[in-house]
């Protein structure tokens, strides 16, 4: 038999290439694997060749034989046109990403015996894939316009041969199957990298074909490399992954996902993630393969390309990067001209904003190492209409929470190996549904003006920009971040202390908190009408299941509380959207300070304000100072519409106005990372005036003097008890100079700051309370 044709929706066509050329002759390019392959495309050309003596003369031959090829190339009218086999998956199969199907089943790689089998038994999986033609006239043109190119005529016919069959392939497979082949000629083409190459054998006093060789290498080491087949394999293993432990379906707003698809189609796309979890890509990877858009090259260290396993990695489109290489000139000088070629060809990319999986829940600060990259290679390419899009992906609750809760106290967790991997994939404990969200995009246009662009961004200014658009990017993730039933309610529980909970104090605070987030225009995903008391039963009854909560029964009604040895974990789910109460919980406690003041208590307010910004601005993403004051001042009128003759009035006004208002979240949101900084504090005073120079022995102590506050009633919950969160406590000392020798006094202000906002969380949890008690 022969394939069939397919035009560009990917239904079969009569139309062949023969009819495109009025004279000259026509020479077919085949990329193939195979004899056998060749073959059924001789095949093709004969039976589609015109009858008649209007046929012109032809010739074939393949694109791995340059010589062939080189031969082939005759005068103008000559018309090239690139032929290719697709292997095709089966219908009933398409698109089911069931992982025993896509390994052994209809979606198999076809070796050689098996393709043999497919063109006789099933022809319907058998397309010709047939490239853009054009004459060779045109194509010496094109070869003639490219800035300095070093590549032969016969080198730049093939590698167009490639991008045509490419570019026809996708609209036969699929939009989600378009895949880079990285063209070593193309990449080494560039002039500006060949002199970069050229100055280092110099420098170094090497051959240069010696140098060229080593980026050669180091460019195969990097590449990705994606195909059809691994791509289907990738994203049948992800959704084994998910669905093992939450539901089938990923939520996802589709006018979003709308959004992405014709940004894709338009221009390169830079995806930056949230990293909370291991399926944090393989979520995005799904939603966009499942739509039918193409999935984004991603980046690994080195350490995963390993034997068998970094070869389907590499196929999947991941790009390998050693851990360190600022001292390699040639390794660094590659990588940088290999993002640049993905960029030119548009093709996408994903990274972690934060680099690792934030093991708290927050977003962490974003690391600018890739950033750096990217926005150099779009100011070399000047390529402006790059596109940033954020990605938020929020769990109902987690697998890892448990390796993370131990990273938090100190102790050492299991190395995450092959066999955590395969116990991942199977099936454990349902954790509800997973979310996915994209925020607003933006592009560097958006943070540079043109004329700025046009004069060159470079030094100081270029670090400003990658600084400015990492925080804006972290700004959009976050904002576009769904609130979960889950982070709701733990996030109640865990302001309680160690108090256990009725439904009747747990559900009129979840409504009141989900009320002020709705009015904000915060979405609230999963059962979140807390009007009703199934959707809080329900929440609770799903942390009970995997231990969060625990259920006291032994009194009247039901109580609930964070189980023992649980609080990190718990901390973990609120952690993930206390980001839309940090303005609120600054307020309240401003309003406590600065009402003693009866010179200019408002004054004091703002003050008080700013110093809280400057002393949680190593936790929160607040905004920019410019805008700070303006956005505290409308949650006050939003929250505290008589804030103003409460100040005047002292502190029995600002008391009155906070005991009447639902719900103070203060003691919710920040007496963890309050307390936590404490001990810290704490830990520095001990030193007296001496320099600290060991900061990992430092958190080391503040880990057992933790745990000893805690034994003593001291910290109010075990999630204070944190290596992360002491960490970032020694990243303010140093930010204040509080490590560097005769910081005694300095020290213990610090500690004297921070008590007095413990007195402010104390009182807000104590009127929160009485609350309780009068309800």
């Amino acid at each position: 038999m022969a394939p069939s044709s397919r035009s560009n929706n990917g239904d079969p066509v009569e139309a062949t290439p023969w009819s495109q050329v009025e004279a000259g002759e026509v020479v077919f390019l085949l990329d193939v694997r195979d004899g056998f392959e060749a073959e059924l495309i001789r095949r093709w050309i004969d039976d589609t060749r015109p009858d008649d003596d209007s046929a012109p003369a032809h010739s074939i031959v393949t694109l791995d034989g340059s010589r062939e090829l080189a031969a082939a190339l005759g005068d103008d009218s000559t018309w090239m046109q690139p032929l290719r086999i697709a292997w095709l998956p089966s219908t009933s199969a398409d698109g089911d990403g069931n992982l025993r199907r896509t390994l052994f089943g209809q979606l198999l790689k076809p070796g050689p015996l098996r393709r043999r089998w497919l063109a006789r038994h099933q022809p319907d999986r058998v397309a010709m894939v047939v490239g853009d033609g054009a004459s060779l006239g045109d194509l010496r043109a094109r070869h003639g316009d490219a800035a300095a190119s070093r590549n032969s005529l016969a080198e730049f016919v093939g590698t167009q041969a490639l991008i045509a069959l490419e570019r026809s392939e996708r609209t036969i497979r699929g939009a989600r199957y378009k895949v880079p082949r990285t063209l070593p000629s193309d990449v080494f083409a560039d002039a500006a990298f060949q002199q970069i190459l050229a100055n280092n054998a110099q420098q170094r006093d090497r051959p240069l074909s010696d140098i060229r060789a080593e980026a050669a290498r180091y460019l195969e080491e990097m590449a990705a490399a994606q195909d059809p087949f691994t791509l289907e394999m990738a994203n049948a293993l992800y959704r084994t992954a998910a669905r093992s432990h939450h539901d089938s379906e990923i939520d996802v707003d589709e006018s979003q996902v709308e959004r992405v698809a014709a940004a894709l189609v338009s221009r390169p796309v830079v995806f930056l993630i949230s990293h909370k979890s291991m399926l944090d890509t393989a979520a995005l990877s799904l939603v966009l393969f499942d739509r039918n858009l193409p999935t984004p090259l991603t980046f690994g260290g080195i350490n995963l390309r390993t034997p068998g396993f970094g070869a389907i990695a590499r196929r999947s489109g991941i790009i390998f990067l050693r851990r360190t290489f600022q001292d390699n000139a040639i390794y660094k000088a590659t990588f940088r001209r290999y993002i640049d070629y993905l960029i030119e060809k548009r093709f996408s990319l994903l990274w972690a904003l934060e680099g690792t999986r934030s093991r708290t829940g927050k977003l962490l600060p974003p690391r600018f190492g890739l950033f750096n990259y990217v926005v150099e290679s779009i100011l070399r390419t000047q390529l402006y209409d790059v596109t940033f899009i954020p990605v938020s992906v929020a769990y109902d609750q987690i697998t890892e929470v448990e390796d993370y809760s131990i990273e938090q106290r100190g102790r050492s967790k299991k190395p995450e190996g092959m066999t955590w991997a395969l116990r991942f994939l199977r099936r454990g404990k349902s954790r509800g549904q997973i979310h996915l969200r994209f925020g607003e995009s933006l592009t560097i246009n958006d943070l540079v003006e043109p004329s700025e662009l046009e004069a060159g961004v470079t030094g100081d200014a270029k670090q400003r920009l990658v600084a400015t658009l990492a925080f804006e990017v972290a700004v959009r993730m976050n904002a576009a971040t769904p609130v979960t039933a889950t982070s709701i309610i733990t996030l109640i529980l865990l302001a309680g202390g160690n108090r256990a909970l009725s439904l009747g104090e747990i559900q009129p605070l979840a409504r009141s908190g989900a009320a002020l987030l709705r009015q904000r225009k915060h979405e609230i995903v999963g059962r979140s009408d807390f009007r009703e008391a199934d959707a809080v039963l329900a929440t609770l009854a799903d942390l009970h299941s995997t231990g969060i909560v625990s259920y006291l029964d032994e009194g009247t009604e039901r109580l609930y509380a964070i189980a023992e040895e649980q609080h990190h974990n718990a901390a973990y789910y609120r952690n993930t959207a206390i980001h839309y109460f940090v303005l609120d919980a600054v307020t309240e406690i401003a309003l406590l300070d600065s009402a003693a003041n009866a010179e200019n208590p408002q004054h004091a307010f703002f003050a008080r304000a700013s110093a809280l910004r400057e002393l949680l601005k190593f936790e929160f993403y607040f905004p920019r100072r410019g805008d700070y004051r303006r956005e505290i001042e409308e949650c006050l009128n939003q929250r505290f519409s008589d804030w103003q003759t409460a100040l005047r009035r002292g502190e029995g006004g600002v008391r009155e106005l906070l005991k009447t208002t639902r719900p103070l979240v203060a003691h919710a949101v920040l007496r963890s990372f309050i307390d936590a900084y404490r001990v810290v504090a704490s830990v520095l005073v001990t030193k007296g005036d001496d320099a600290i120079s060991d900061e990992a022995g430092i958190i080391g102590e503040c880990l057992k003097a933790g745990k000893q506050r805690l034994l003593q009633g001291r910290v109010v919950s075990a999630e204070s008890v944190s290596k992360t969160l002491y960490a970032t406590g020694m990243k303010l000392a140093n930010y204040r100079g509080l490590l560097a020798e005769g910081q005694a006094e300095a020290r213990r202000d610090l500690q004297q700051e921070l008590r007095r906002i413990t007195g402010h969380l104390d009182d807000i949890l104590s009127l929160t309370l009485s609350a309780w008690d009068q309800d």
